[in-house]
Formats: C-alpha cells, sequence, structure tokens
C-alpha cells in the first residue's frame, strides 16, 4: 500500500513539477522596436497587453521610435526585433548592416495619399512640399510611390520633408507647412472628417512590398533562435488574438494611439486588422524584389543584388513544421 502511494505521488510530482518550473522561470528579456503609431503595429502591442509573450517565456520591452530610425535602433544593440519598413532595413543592409527580413506582417503599402483639399490633380502637385515621418521610411517609400501614379517624378516635381510620424504628418497639414502626405488608420479617418482629401489608397494598388516587416540581424537569428521561435509564435498568436477579439482589439488601439472616437477605431479594426494584417506574415522572394527595384532608382548598390542576403524565411517555416500554425488554424 504504501508502495502504490509512494508511486502515485511519484506520478503526480512529475506532472507537476515541469509545468510549475516554467511558471517559476524568469521571462526572458527582449527590447522590440515599432516604427508607428498606427493600426499596422498592433501584431506588438496586443501579444504586450494580452500577456501572450510571458505566455511563451518572454519579457517584452516595446520602444517606440519613429520610421526608418526604428532599424537604426536595431543596429545599435538597443533592440533585438524590430517592426518597421522593410525597404529600410534593406537600404541598411545595402550600406553593411547585418539585418535580415523575417516576417512580413503587412505587404502592401496601408496607407492612403491624403491632400489639402485645393490639390485637384498631378499639376496641382508640383513644386509643393510634402511630409513623410522619416526619408527612407514606410511614408517616403509610398508617397514616392503615390506621386508616381500620377506620372511625376518624386525626385524632382515635388519637395519633401521630414514630420517625425504620422500623427505628425496631420498636424503638419493642419498647419499649413506640407501640402500632403501619407497617412494610415485611425489618423486617416480623422484627416477625411477635418476635409483632407483621400486621392489614392496605396493598399488598393497590386502592389506587393515589405510594408511593414520583422527584422532582426544575422547574429541573432544564428544563436538566439529559440528565443526568436517564441517570439514568432507570440507574434503569430496575438495576430489570432487580435483578430478574434475585437473588443479588446479595439482598447488597445485606442490605448496607444490615444483615440478615444469607438467610430474611427472601428473602422482601423476593420480595414487594418482585418483586411491588412496577414495571419502567416512570410517574406517572399518576389516582396524583396520589388523593394529593390525602388531602392535602386535611388541607390545603385541594389542593382544586382543578391534577393536571399535580405530575408530568411527558416524561422517562420519552422513553425510550420512544428505544427504550430496548424494548431493555430485547424482549419
Amino acid at each position: 500500500m504504501r508502495s502504490l502511494r509512494s508511486l502515485c505521488f511519484s506520478a503526480v510530482f512529475c506532472l507537476v513539477m515541469p509545468f510549475s518550473t516554467a511558471r517559476g522561470a524568469e521571462a526572458e528579456k527582449l527590447n522590440v522596436v515599432y516604427s508607428s503609431i498606427a493600426a499596422v503595429s498592433l501584431s506588438s502591442w496586443i501579444p504586450k497587453d494580452a500577456g501572450i509573450y510571458k505566455k511563451h517565456g518572454l519579457d517584452v520591452n516595446l520602444i517606440y521610435v519613429a520610421g526608418s530610425q526604428a532599424i537604426a535602433t536595431l543596429i545599435s544593440g538597443d533592440a533585438q526585433i524590430a517592426q518597421g519598413s522593410g525597404a529600410a532595413a534593406m537600404l541598411s543592409r545595402l550600406s553593411g548592416a547585418e539585418v535580415k527580413l523575417i516576417g512580413n506582417i503587412i505587404n502592401v503599402i496601408p496607407m492612403s495619399f491624403v491632400t489639402t483639399p485645393d490639390i485637384a490633380g498631378p499639376q496641382d502637385l508640383k513644386g509643393k512640399t510634402f511630409g513623410v515621418s522619416r526619408f527612407g521610411s514606410l511614408t517616403d517609400v509610398g508617397l514616392r510611390k503615390a506621386v508616381s501614379e500620377w506620372g511625376l517624378d518624386p525626385n524632382k516635381d515635388i519637395k519633401v520633408i521630414q514630420t517625425g510620424g504620422v500623427p505628425e504628418n496631420l498636424l503638419f497639414m493642419q498647419q499649413g507647412l506640407i501640402k500632403g502626405a501619407l497617412i494610415s488608420s485611425p489618423t486617416l479617418e480623422k484627416a477625411k472628417e477635418l476635409g483632407f482629401k483621400e486621392i489614392l489608397n496605396l493598399g488598393s494598388l497590386k502592389y506587393r512590398y515589405p510594408g511593414t516587416a520583422l527584422v532582426t540581424t544575422d547574429a541573432f537569428i544564428k544563436n538566439r533562435a529559440q528565443t526568436l521561435n517564441r517570439f514568432l509564435k507570440a507574434t503569430l498568436e496575438g495576430i489570432k488574438f487580435a483578430k478574434t477579439n475585437p473588443d479588446f482589439t479595439v482598447k488597445v488601439l485606442g490605448k496607444y494611439t490615444r483615440t478615444t472616437d469607438a467610430k474611427l477605431l472601428d473602422s482601423a479594426f476593420h480595414t487594418y486588422v482585418l483586411g491588412y494584417i496577414r495571419d502567416f506574415p512570410t517574406v517572399s522572394a518576389e516582396e524583396v524584389e520589388t523593394a529593390l527595384e525602388e531602392i535602386a532608382a535611388r541607390n545603385p548598390k541594389a542593382k544586382g543584388a543578391d534577393l536571399k542576403s535580405f530575408y530568411d524565411s527558416a524561422p517562420l517555416d519552422q513553425l510550420a513544421k512544428e505544427g504550430f500554425v496548424r494548431q493555430l488554424y485547424p482549419r
């Protein structure tokens, strides 16, 4: 009888101890930088606020650094992972930085070209000043694409200044300092309410691009593969959580964007979370090639560059091999 009790106790102990040890283990610290105060950053905000990073053993410190400077923060070593412009990361790679795209959260440019009401056609853009958050950022790339769609040369026909961020783009327009800029939700809805014109929705174009990418260093991929694996699991789980828990997601979006307008937040949820953020954010060679073609217009080093040197799809592919993606999406 005593041996039976001992056996039962041992069995229960073996079942409980690993769980207790995992619960009691100290979470691994990780600095993650994001580059935009907009709905595109929900793939970082949701895992943080919903406790999903902690669930996967990570103590994530989120850092906001506007535009292309987010990649500079990664390169400096102040962050281990960045969510930002894929083009900015690729430009850094061309300059010698050992950074790679490991995911592509949004593979379009999820912004609209918004101008003052007096802009009626392409000729009205010529010689005017427009805003971008930072040179090399997605707002910069998108602005050039929008102007090109209107048959103009963005390098010759317009002037461009840096504003510091997407909300600042709208502020500069209100102050009369610029004639237009790329703006994303929920700031976009506010801009339209104020009477500014949505000239072009770049997300509607058949243009696949590393718009909002996940970026890390070669060293992190090599030396901290398990940490990266857990981070990507938390990211994918966070994306699913965001899409299936709209009330929570809208609340988090309002918190980070400091927006209380329920109508604007709900519109941003349906447009960006359900419409743009991808369930499984892989990086494709085609998207990288598109970015290189755009970069080559300004940087000759991009011509003939090896596509595979800019991205690594293996960490995300590993999640599929492990069956994690199937667990999230059984159907």
